[in-house]
């Protein structure tokens, strides 16, 4: 056997082998897109069991922030979907009962899904349409809790059991203060001011680095906690201790594996910090 021969035989059996793992892979990948089916099944199913029906009606003219970078170009709305459910506990507890939540910059709904299984009443909004158009994460499981809307423009969840505002226990944004241009701000504690509980919580995280990929920055309000206290209070709320909750219960910047990325703030301190307001006392 010539070299020649023996280099078509190695061709020829690199081929079947190509062949063979496209097949195989294939095959995997059919198997765990019917898993992933299967399990997108079971957890509509825990929904309808666990869940209270929803019982907010979402008001708007601004269904989407269209001039937000993370709607124009698609980054953390993409890829993220936080779930913790320590934190769902932490306030459970707090409370001591069962509460209702609101979640601003919701991504993937991972977190308005934890509150719901564990009977919560909950309810997302996201300022970008990618997660319901690509019906990725949670919303095709739990599409009468997550809708669209800027949320830097007035908007109102009318409790549709009352038809009066609804009013929450607790409003979270994790990581999502840093994306509002400084200018919008004002609005945007309105909105949280006008749907907090008197004795609500409005917990938190924010970045304090910007966040640039492809050229594009997604973080034009970089600031230190100092400076979002003072803002703040100028909108009628103000930071309280945290003594309530752990460190881990924080579902952002406590290095949540169940969150697609998620810094450290007590080892990277200069990377960010955790905020719990209410109401500015009288």
């Amino acid at each position: 056997m010539d070299e020649m021969d023996r280099k078509f035989i190695s061709e020829q059996i690199l081929d079947v082998g190509r062949q063979l793992y496209a097949a195989l892979d294939s095959k995997i990948m059919t198997a765990h897109a019917q898993q992933i089916a299967q399990m997108q099944d079971v957890r509509r199913l825990a929904v309808a069991q666990l869940a209270p029906k929803n019982a907010f009606a979402l008001i708007t003219d601004h269904p989407i922030a269209y001039e937000s970078n993370d709607h124009t170009v698609p980054r953390g709305t993409k890829d993220d979907n936080t779930r913790n459910q320590r934190f769902c506990h932490s306030l459970e507890t707090y409370f001591g009962r069962k509460v209702a939540a609101l979640d601003l910059g919701c991504a993937g709904g991972g977190l308005v899904f934890d509150f719901l299984i564990r009977g919560n009443a909950a309810f997302g909004i996201e300022g970008s349409d990618y997660s319901l158009r690509a019906q990725r994460a949670e919303w095709s499981i739990i599409p009468d809790y997550l809708k669209t809307c800027d949320i830097t423009k007035p908007f109102s969840l009318i409790d549709q059991r009352t038809g009066k505002q609804a009013k929450f226990d607790v409003i979270t944004m994790w990581e999502v203060l840093e994306h509002i241009e400084e200018s919008l701000l004002p609005q945007l504690f309105a909105n949280v001011k006008s749907h907090l509980a008197e004795g609500g919580l409005f917990v938190g995280s924010a970045a304090t680095y910007d966040d640039v990929a492809n050229g594009v920055s997604y973080h034009p309000t970089v600031k230190p906690e100092v400076w979002w206290r003072d803002v703040v209070r100028k909108h009628g709320l103000e930071f309280v201790p945290k003594t309530m909750f752990l460190f881990k219960d924080f579902c952002r910047g406590s290095g949540n594996e169940n969150a697609f990325y998620d810094a450290d703030f007590s080892k990277n301190p200069e990377l960010g910090f955790h905020f719990l307001m209410k109401h500015l006392a009288a």
